[in-house]
């Protein structure tokens, strides 16, 4: 099963960095290409089994991922799933840690490439798509938080 990773750490506190990362208000800020988030208002994302949808261009068109989450335990750990068309469902990781006063943040996604022909694109390209998506996110949150006053 493909993983990918991806860690930064990130000029912000590891209370404020988690707070900030796991506010449904806040992903339109560091999402890559996330073009709406249905419902915004409604969505609680903050114990296990809370839902959200999410649209993302992929591939110059809009995808839809529906969220559920696995895993909330603050200050440490974030795990959800996510199913897609188009593409293999993803489990997703966030982990959440304090190093000399700033978060070290890892992002995990892994999933389990499609049979057939898909599983050829699913372990060639999904995967460089996965670990893009993930540095962009962490360019994001780099930026804001530098640039946030203090």
């Amino acid at each position: 099963m493909p993983r990918v990773a991806e860690t930064r750490a990130l000029p912000i506190s590891l209370r404020d960095g988690f707070d900030y990362i796991t506010n449904v208000a806040n992903w339109r800020t560091y999402w890559p290409h996330l073009l709406d988030i249905p419902e915004q208002d409604r969505t609680s994302w903050a114990k296990p089994g809370d839902t959200a949808r999410v649209v993302l261009e992929i591939r110059s068109r809009p995808v839809e991922l529906k969220m559920e989450l696995e895993q909330f335990e603050p200050y440490s750990l974030v795990t959800y799933s996510s199913t897609q068309e188009g593409l293999p469902p993803f489990h997703h990781e966030r982990h959440f840690r304090e190093k000399d006063g700033s978060l070290d943040y890892t992002l995990v996604i892994s999933f389990q490439p499609r049979s057939g022909l898909s599983a050829i694109v699913d372990r060639l390209f999904v995967a460089r798509t996965v670990r893009g998506s993930l540095v962009e996110t962490l360019d994001n949150l780099e930026r804001i938080f530098r640039d946030r006053p203090p």
